[in-house]
């Protein structure tokens, strides 16, 4: 009894590996969707941007610095660093006839043998302004005809008016420059307001003793100066707002505030650093002493 049931046992061990060996490969196959590990690759805090976008939905797979160059422009020094040899950078694109808040790449998947899919979020408001959003991110190295597609989701912001716009403030202390004094066709005026987008601009309305004026990047920051007069002494400007209305309006209000009156006119000055995104913008400005 016991010999029948030792042959038994080998009986049926030789089945299970007869079986297991003669397994059809597809029942072997991975167990789809594959979740793909990524970085978040960015260019803030440079001085690139991303340039010559196809801006439709797609990925494009980029496997060294050459093919990068196409896409990516510095005013100075450089991007931040890839590696190439063990890496891919995936870099998608696309528009929106609303205005872009935020985008997100927020999963890589692997659905299929030779298919995959870029997850992107992005976040519109409620105005009807034509904006682009570009993203990227750094994988596992990837051969330039691999298929990704992008698996768009859009969320719509419910905007309340006003906005706060985020603001840098921008000085001339501590160098031998001064803003020069009021140019042509503003003598008459007791405040005035430019908006400032580059070098040529900002040359205009600064005079150095000697050096050079704090450097701006005019690809990504836009100047707003607000300039006036008054025969008060001690003044003291307070920036009391800067906002966006429902009207799609920059609003910049300014106190000005004072000691005692003066027989010579003292100048005053507001200078920020706005996002280059706000230029198509009207500005108006309200200063009350």
């Amino acid at each position: 009894m016991k010999t029948l049931s030792s042959n038994f046992i080998l009986s049926f061990l030789f089945l299970a590996i007869v079986f297991s060996a003669c397994k059809k490969p597809e029942e072997n196959k991975p167990d789809y969707p594959i979740k793909i590990s990524f970085e978040e690759y960015s260019l803030y805090g440079t001085h690139c941007q991303w340039t010559n976008m196809p801006n439709d939905n797609k990925v494009i797979v980029i496997n060294s610095h050459e093919e990068l160059k196409p896409y990516i422009l510095c005013n100075a020094g450089s991007y931040p660093a890839i590696d190439f040899e063990k890496h891919s950078l995936l870099l998608a694109s696309g528009k929106s006839y609303n205005k872009v808040l935020d985008a997100q790449i927020t999963g890589f998947q692997q659905y299929v043998s030779d298919k995959y899919r870029l997850d992107v979020a992005v976040t519109l408001s409620d105005t009807a302004f034509q904006t682009s959003w570009a993203k990227a991110c750094i994988t596992q190295k990837m051969p330039a005809d691999r298929k990704i597609r992008v698996n768009l989701a859009t969320y719509e912001n419910e905007v309340v008016y006003p906005i706060d716009i985020p603001y840098t403030e921008y000085s001339l202390e501590g160098t031998q420059c001064y803003w020069h004094p009021y140019p042509s066709g503003y003598s008459n005026k007791m405040y005035f307001f430019v908006q400032i987008r580059n070098n040529e601009e900002l040359e205009k309305h600064i005079q150095c003793r000697e050096g050079t004026f704090p450097e701006i990047d005019f690809s990504k920051y836009t100047l707003l100066l607000v300039r006036g007069e008054t025969t008060e002494r001690y003044i003291h400007v307070t920036l009391a707002s800067l906002q966006l209305t429902a009207e799609q309006n920059i609003e910049i209000r300014i106190f000005v505030s004072f000691v005692s009156v003066s027989p010579i006119k003292n100048r005053w000055s507001l200078p920020i650093l706005v996002d280059k995104n706000l230029d198509n913008y009207p500005v108006h400005t309200f200063v009350n002493f």
